[in-house]
């Protein structure tokens, strides 16, 4: 008699789990190192090579990609110039060379004037100093005086500003600049990781027995009777056969199905990044610079 018990009881449940469990692992380790891989291949360059060994020690620098634009240090705009000289109409007389000569416009002094003289009068008037203001017109009065030895004022002279302002456009200056960016603060690194995995094992045996019996009697005796009568002017005779047969016959089959079915569910997910990545990263981002590659030019539109 087929005993179900006893054929699940024979199957190894540990070997077909714990193989399934297994492979989750060890995808889980060819996960990370893929992970570490890609970190000190595309990463950084090969570090330095062991002389006796030829085993590579630590790494190398980061592999940086470099970009280079324009930056503008100074945008173009209209500059206004102004011109302001003094013009002498009169020279005036009485006026002494080795004296200071003092210039206001308004009650404003006017600083930073070289002045040349002519026999007591003013020449000429040469600003080394541009002056500014609003008392700073074009055709205003300028007087030029001098303390006298009386006490008085020598303001002679008559003196006129002249402003004349120009507008020049003025090109915008770029300067060339190149940036080193580690390229592994640009891509995502893969972090995967098997969030759950669903193991399920069905066993499904069908039994199926049967049996099959049938009796037939049969007798191969014959036996056979007769007998007769005699009377009175008739006669009669009767004859009995009989013959018995027994047969017997029995058949039986049994059948057993079995089904096996594994199914093994894995979902994975980009996992978060560990904190010693994170702050590699950060060293990197750090690390970042911008270079100057040339100097301040004016670039053609």
């Amino acid at each position: 008699m087929y005993n179900p018990a006893e054929e699940i009881s024979s199957i190894n449940f540990g070997s077909i789990i714990g193989g399934a469990l297994n492979a989750v692992v060890n995808a889980q380790r060819e996960s990370a190192d893929t992970t570490v891989n890609f970190i000190r291949k595309v990463g950084f360059m090969p570090g330095e090579v062991d002389a006796e060994t030829g085993v590579e020690k630590g790494l190398g620098a980061p592999v940086c990609v470099s970009f280079a634009y324009d930056k503008e240090v100074s945008p173009s705009q209209v500059q206004t110039v102004r011109n302001i000289t003094v013009e002498v109409k009169d020279g005036g007389s009485g006026y002494d060379e080795t004296k200071d000569t003092a210039l206001t416009v308004n009650g404003n002094i006017i600083s930073g004037a070289n002045i040349e003289y002519d026999g007591g009068k003013i020449a000429k008037v040469t600003l080394t100093a541009i002056p500014s203001g609003d008392f700073i017109k074009n055709g205003v009065s300028v007087i030029a005086s001098q303390d006298n030895e009386d006490g008085t004022k020598n303001a002679s002279a008559k003196l006129e500003l002249s402003v004349a302002e120009t507008n020049t456009p003025v090109p915008a200056l770029y300067q060339k600049m190149q940036i080193d960016v580690p390229i592994l603060t640009m891509m995502p690194i893969p972090f995967i990781k098997i969030e759950n995995a669903d193991i399920e094992f069905n066993v499904k045996i069908n039994s199926v027995s049967s049996e099959n019996s049938s009796d037939v009697s049969k007798s191969d005796v014959n036996s056979s009777s007769s007998f007769g009568y005699k009377g009175w002017g008739f006669s009669a005779s009767t004859t009995l056969n009989a013959s018995f047969s027994n047969q017997k016959s029995t058949s039986s089959s049994e059948e057993v199905k079995k089904d096996y079915s594994l199914n093994i569910k894995v979902h994975a997910v980009q996992d978060d990044m560990p904190a010693g990545v994170s702050r590699i990263l950060d060293i990197l981002e750090e690390s970042i610079i911008t270079k100057t590659v040339s100097d301040p030019i004016e670039k053609s539109e």
